[in-house]
């Protein structure tokens, strides 16, 4: 593959994903102002509810896109995800509040957070596929692996955002800076994606999903299981345990980000090192090791967290994260060996971004729900392992059928 190729994929990612996670990070300055309420915590609930529902567009967006990529083309499909994503997010950043507009505040607020969850569900797959289809098979680890950890630079440059516009000394429409600029940054993506050549397919089939359920229905219940597992422990981590350490004011807003910001820096460091060692051992293999890692540290890891310091919390976290990216790095590469280039678009981005929405994105409400019922140690922990089994049964006993993607349909250029 040729480096303009991988370039243009990465940062348009790490874009999409930035504007993706922006919201996140000021979800408690934009919730009073689209849902007024005189209860403070019903107004962050509601907003918190509007950040999921990006979530559950997701796999919309990648059955649509899925079939527009598979039968009209990669490049088409990931340009209008990123013009999507980037009006989405500019809207968000010029939309007027309760108090200027009244109900159509908060339902345009929803609008553009599901056109974002849509965007979002065509773009990390769709670019693994375009790139690992003009990669040699001695690569593909490594280059799934960057690519995925493009999404990863994305969400630490809305963590710095957050951190810098969440400032008190910042004035009350500061928060609108960080849309704009995604929306404007976004012309950078275009532009490097505008260059990428794209040839036509050599074969097409009429409704690629169908396809994908009728000759292909075990790989795609594996591609469920293995993005379901995929981001189980991130989540748990910056959605579930940091927060609660806040919550017990272990610590404050601006260290929560800034742990949550290394723990990310450090996925996004140790990714394509693992994603090139899954090249040598095998895709399988590592990712086989990686679920194996995660049960095993699974107790240890709640065990600590319930009863430790905070420095113990902090070194059992970046042991797990450490299991959880040699699961994740050649996640991409084993995923497009699933199955052939006329379905591969619809069945990798639909199974993965399903798998996703139900397990990834509810992981912090059923692992709070866990421990309010069994306890902090065994609720979270039983989920992990629970998990870690799904993404055992969805790599082994799968014969990675390269074949397919010898036979990609674009040549390497």
């Amino acid at each position: 593959m040729k480096f303009y190729i991988l370039r243009a994929l990465m940062i348009g990612n790490a874009l999409e994903y930035y504007d993706f996670f922006l919201y996140s990070f000021f979800v408690s300055i934009i919730s009073p102002l689209f849902f007024p309420s005189s209860d403070p915590l019903t107004a962050l609930m509601m907003g918190l509810g509007v950040f999921a529902v990006g979530f559950i567009a997701r796999p919309i967006g990648a059955l649509v896109f899925g079939h527009w990529g598979d039968k009209y083309g990669r490049k088409k499909a990931l340009f209008v995800t990123l013009f999507l994503m980037a009006f989405s997010t500019v809207c968000i950043g010029l939309l007027p509040t309760y108090e200027k507009i009244g109900i159509f505040a908060p339902l345009f607020l929803v609008l553009f957070r599901l056109l974002q969850g849509f965007a979002a569900g065509g773009e990390v797959n769709g670019a693994a596929v375009f790139g690992l289809e003009k990669t040699t098979p001695t690569r593909r680890g490594l280059v799934g692996a960057l690519i995925n950890s493009s999404a990863g630079v994305g969400a630490i440059m809305a963590t710095s955002m957050g951190i810098l516009f969440t400032n008190d000394l910042m004035p009350n429409w500061a928060w609108r800076v960080p849309f704009c600029l995604g929306g404007l940054v976004a012309f950078v993506g275009f532009y490097l994606r505008s260059a990428l050549n794209e040839e036509e397919q050599r074969k097409t089939v009429r409704i690629p999903l169908l396809d994908v359920i009728q000759n292909h229905p075990h790989p795609f219940i594996k591609a469920i299981g293995v993005g379901g597992f995929l981001h189980v422990p991130f989540y748990i981590i910056v959605g579930y345990m940091n927060p609660t350490l806040h919550a017990k004011g272990l610590i404050n807003n601006t260290e929560l980000m800034l742990i949550n910001m290394a723990v990310t820096l450090m996925g996004v460091l140790i990714m394509p090192l693992l994603g090139h060692c899954s090249d040598k051992v095998g895709h399988k293999r590592l990712m086989l090791w990686g679920a194996l890692g995660q049960m095993a540290l699974a107790i240890p890891v709640f065990m600590i967290y319930t009863n430790g310091s905070l420095l113990e919390i902090l070194f059992v976290q970046i042991g797990l994260l450490m299991f959880a990216e040699a699961f994740i790095s050649p996640s991409n590469a084993y995923l497009n060996t699933l199955f052939p280039p006329e379905c591969r678009y619809s069945g990798v981005a639909f199974g993965a971004c399903l798998g996703i929405a139900i397990f990834g994105g509810t992981t912090p409400l059923i692992c709070n729900q866990l421990a309010n019922l069994i306890g902090n140690l065994w609720g979270p922990s039983l989920y992990l392992i629970f998990m870690a089994l799904l993404g055992i049964f969805a790599v082994r006993k799968t014969e990675e059928k390269d074949r397919f993607l010898l036979s990609a349909p674009y040549k390497n250029i």
